[in-house]
This record gives structure tokens, sequence and C-alpha cells, in this order.
């Protein structure tokens, strides 16, 4: 049985509203339990309450959650696993507690993560070529090949569906638009007979850093790893380049996923789906994110901000009659 909308909420951490906590209980617990100190820069985050600290000789990256331990377990295995087998990908690594531990509990139900600070500035910001990110895409996707880890999120496409009953939350034509994506995707997109493994799920040009020259400085964000099918992951890097005011908007994501087959290959039939799934994946996060911002104000600028120009390039990219040839 598909798991409904509720349900998935609560497997994904997002039916809780916390309140933030206070950095002096966050501090004290850094001294504790990794003998850190040091001054802590509150950074805007989706679920985690993420900072840097600035300790007297180096900076880290310290993330304190309340989701499930098992799921920021996985996320925590899959660093690990990336710097064991892959130390060419340029990760966050994670820094083991005074006890030896990389996840520790906290105040309020919460747990605490240190990782190493990565410097760059957001792919996002930069006018460096897709293709050579698409290259590491493909290089990650590889390495995570084999590795166990499913859960159930939210943010997984083969739920689509579920978000039927939030349709009623938005206008007419958003809801026209949503429900022609919808119905073509549950005709079309069969997930079992999808290639499936461990993804990162979230590729966006604000979750990779580059460097001076334009080069990759850093992959950021595992907090949405799951095994799901691997087009969905392609998909939701080509739909983060997608760019309605371009005068292809297929041109950036076009050159991502070049770079990206030159790595690791895709089936012709799954490829055929790409520009369907970048437009689901369009629709998901708009239709999620204005759930979210009524749901928890403090965060609404934030997630809104990600996907303020959702509907408006879904609304573009399908209704353009053109045949994507996608990997020719």
């Amino acid at each position: 049985m598909k798991p409904k909308f509720r349900e998935l909420v609560t497997a994904s951490g997002l039916d809780v509203v916390t309140e933030p906590l206070d950095e002096a209980v966050v501090l004290a617990a850094l001294q504790k339990l990794h003998g850190l100190s040091g001054r802590l820069e509150r950074i805007a985050s989706e679920k985690d309450e993420t900072f840097v600290l600035h300790t007297a000789d180096a900076r880290y990256l310290v993330k304190v959650s309340g989701e499930a331990w098992e799921d920021l377990a996985l996320q925590t295995a899959v660093l690990r696993h990336l710097e064991r087998t892959a130390p060419e990908l340029p990760v966050p690594v994670v820094k083991s507690g005074v006890d030896g531990a990389d996840l520790h509990d906290i105040a309020s139900g919460r747990s605490l993560r240190v990782l190493s600070f990565l410097p760059g500035e957001p792919l996002a910001e930069s006018a460096a070529d897709p293709e050579p990110f698409g290259r590491w895409h493909g290089q990650l996707t590889r390495a995570l090949a084999g590795f166990p880890g499913k859960r159930t999120l939210l943010w997984d496409l083969r739920h689509l569906g579920a978000l039927v009953p939030l349709l009623d939350t938005v206008d007419g034509p958003h809801r026209t638009l949503a429900q022609e994506v919808l119905a073509e995707f549950a005709f079309r997109v069969r997930p079992g007979e999808l290639e499936t493994q461990l993804v990162h799920n979230d590729m966006s040009p604000h979750n990779l850093l580059v460097d001076a020259r334009g080069e990759l400085a850093g992959i950021l964000d595992f907090g949405d790893v799951l095994t799901t099918a691997v087009i969905f992951d392609l998909a939701i890097a080509l739909s983060n380049l997608l760019d309605a005011d371009a005068t292809d908007p297929w041109a950036a994501p076009l050159a991502w996923l070049r770079g990206y087959l030159q790595i690791r290959p895709v089936a012709e039939e799954e490829l055929a789906l790409l520009p369907l799934l970048a437009t689901a994946r369009l629709l998901q996060r708009a239709l999620i994110a204005s759930w979210r911002a009524r749901r928890d104000p403090a965060r609404a600028e934030y997630v809104l901000s990600h996907a303020s120009r959702d509907w408006t390039t879904a609304r573009a990219v399908y209704a353009d009659p053109r045949v994507l040839e996608v990997g020719r």
C-alpha cells in the first residue's frame, strides 16, 4: 500500500515545529561532547538548526536535528563511506566526539553532529559551465551504488501522487497544471521498473561549492539520501538548472546531462522520462514549500525562497511543445 501524505510527513520529520535551541545549550554540548569551543554563527536551513562554529584555529559545520536517529545515522554512514571509498569527492568529513561516536543526543530530543567546514561559493552564484559538475554528479552516483539505505521520505518522487491533498491549497492555474503533471506521471512512470540505488536526492547548485577557479570545492547536504530511482535523482539536478527566462530553458540542464552520461550511463527509455520528471520535481517542491511555509512560519522565508520560481518554470517547460532529445 502506498503511504499517504500524513504518513510521509511524519516519516520525513516535517510534522513537528520546534523552537530554535538556545545557542548556549549547543555550545555547552560541543564543549562536553567534542571538546570544541568558540563562536556560533547560525545559517538558514530547511530542517536542521545549522551553525558554523568558529574556533581559534578552524571552522566546523554544526547540525542540530530532531529527525529520527536512524535517518541521521544513515546520512552519517554515507559520508563515512564516501570518505573511505571516494576520497576524490569533496564531501564534508564527520568529526567524532571525544567518546568516538559520530552522533549524540542533546537537549529537547535533538541530536548533534559536527562536520568539517568546506569553503567556497555556491555554484548557484557562479557562471561556471554545468557540464563538469554533471560529471561529478555521475561520480557521486557511481560511488553510492550498492550502499544500503532504505527510508521513507516525502521528497522521494515515487510518492508524488501523495501530494494530491495539497491541490486544494493552490489557485486555479496552478491547480490545473498540477493535475496535468500528476496525471501524466501516474500514467507514464513505473518506479518499480526503474533502475534503483542509494542517491543524493537533492543535487542543486545551492548544494555544490566552487572555488575561485570555478571548480568543484564541495558537495553538501546529504539530508535527503535514500534508495530510489536513479533517474529521479538526475531529474532533480536538471530541474534545479531550468531557467524559464533563458532563450533555451534546457541549455544548462542538457550540459549537465552530457557530463553525467560520460560517467554514469542511463537507459534510453529512462532518459525519455526526464522532461516529465524534472517538471514533476518543480511541482513537488512548489506544493511542499507552500504547505511548509504555513506550517512553520519561522522557516517560511527559507523554504519559499527555494521554490519562488517553480510554478513559472514548470509552466514554461511543461508547455514547451519541442521534443527534448536527451542524451544525444
